[in-house]
Order: structure tokens, then C-alpha cells, then sequence
């Protein structure tokens, strides 16, 4: 009998629930406008905190009676934006001296069919091919039956003219922390895609610096009447 209850205690202490592990980045500036980021440490007292959680990563115990599978490859972290947390609100907002200028292209928020949000300059992304589970003829899924997928479509809503502005500076955001993360492969690529983004909001009435005065000789644009 004592055995018995030991054998029951034992089968109830087994890890079989799903943990999820998780990484947070902290955004934090300091008094003079200063940004560095951190990975898992608070900022300091006194500065604005802004937090990212990326990428929960579930992980369910294989059963000992069963041999080990195969490790499926890792999933690429969802980028999410940053979430206030601590310290002042500060909207960042376009410079006066850039009023002059035009807007900048519109953009358009997207949703998938897995439920994830992005922005994109299309309204009409290209749709992507969703893999679907292939069964033999006796009903198992093993390897080397076949290869299927679904179209998918993302949904897209165009940004409003009234939010475009902070909608480019979240983009802005978001590069340049892919950029800071990317790896030595992906670096000059993000790095490219960081200043894109930078130059179309500079060219318009969302920069945050009066434009720079064009070099002497150079010839006004056009008003367009």
C-alpha cells in the first residue's frame, strides 16, 4: 500500500505542464532624450521605461515512454510594439519647419489570417501560400506523402491622414530595433530598410528636423498651383 501511494506522488510531481518562456526588451530614455535599449534589465529611476515582449516560446515535456522527436526549427520572435510602462508620456510630433512639405506615403495596417498586425504600404499584399497537413490513404501524416498549402489573404485598412505621421514613426521604431538585434547575415539588410523609412519621413511633413537648405545654385521646386 505504501509503495503504491509513493508511485502516485511521484506521477503527479512529473513537469507535464506547458511553461512559457519569454523574452523582454526595455526601451529607456533619460532625461536629455537619450534611448538605449536592454535586454531583461529595468531602466534606471527617473527615466521613461517603455517594454517589448517577444517571441513566448512554449515548452511541453516529451512523455519518457515515447522516444524523443526530432527538434523542430525555431520560430522567428513576433516583433510587437513598445508598451509605456514608466515615466513620462512624450509624443514625439513633426518639426514647424516642415509643414511646407508633402505627406508622406500612405500605409496601411494589416491584419493576418493568424490574427498578427503590421504595417504595409499596399493595400493589396501578395497573398501567401499556407501549408495544410497531408494524410495517407490509412490516415497517417508520415513524411513524403505529399505537399499541399491554402492562399491566404491579409486584411488591410489604410491609416488615417491624422495618425499617419505616428504611424511612420512607429515603423521608424521598428527598424531600428530589427537592425540593433539583426544578425551579421541580416545586418546591412535592415540596416538599408532602417534608412528607407528614415529618408521617406525626412522628405515629408512628418520630419522631426527642419529640412537641411539645399546647396546654393540649386533651382526651387515647382509650386503646383
Amino acid at each position: 500500500m505504501l509503495n503504491r501511494r509513493v508511485i502516485v506522488l511521484l506521477l503527479l510531481c512529473l513537469p507535464w505542464s506547458v511553461r512559457a518562456q519569454e523574452t523582454v526588451f526595455y526601451k529607456c530614455t533619460d532625461a536629455k532624450g537619450n534611448v538605449s535599449m536592454q535586454n531583461g534589465t529595468p531602466c534606471a529611476p527617473g527615466m521613461k521605461q517603455e517594454i517589448r515582449r517577444i517571441g513566448d516560446v512554449k515548452v511541453v515535456p516529451v512523455p519518457a515512454a515515447k522516444p524523443p522527436a526530432a527538434a523542430a526549427p525555431a520560430a522567428q520572435p513576433q516583433y510587437g510594439e513598445f508598451v509605456l510602462v514608466g515615466g513620462p508620456s512624450t509624443q514625439r510630433k513633426p518639426a514647424p519647419e516642415a509643414a511646407a512639405l508633402p505627406a508622406p506615403p500612405a500605409l496601411f495596417q494589416c491584419r493576418t489570417w493568424e490574427g498578427d498586425t503590421y504595417y504595409g504600404e499596399t493595400a493589396t499584399p501578395e497573398p501567401r501560400c499556407v501549408p495544410l497537413q497531408v494524410l495517407g490513404i490509412d490516415g497517417s501524416a508520415a513524411m513524403g506523402m505529399g505537399q499541399a498549402c491554402e492562399m491566404k489573404h491579409d486584411a488591410c485598412t489604410e491609416v488615417p491622414d491624422a495618425q499617419l505621421c505616428a504611424a511612420w514613426y512607429r515603423q521608424l521604431d521598428e527598424a531600428d530595433f530589427k537592425q540593433r538585434y539583426a544578425s551579421a547575415d541580416e545586418r546591412d539588410q535592415r540596416q538599408r530598410a532602417f534608412e528607407a523609412i528614415d529618408a521617406k519621413i525626412r522628405a515629408s511633413h512628418c520630419a522631426l528636423a527642419a529640412p537641411a537648405a539645399p546647396p546654393p545654385g540649386t533651382p526651387a521646386p515647382a509650386r503646383v498651383p
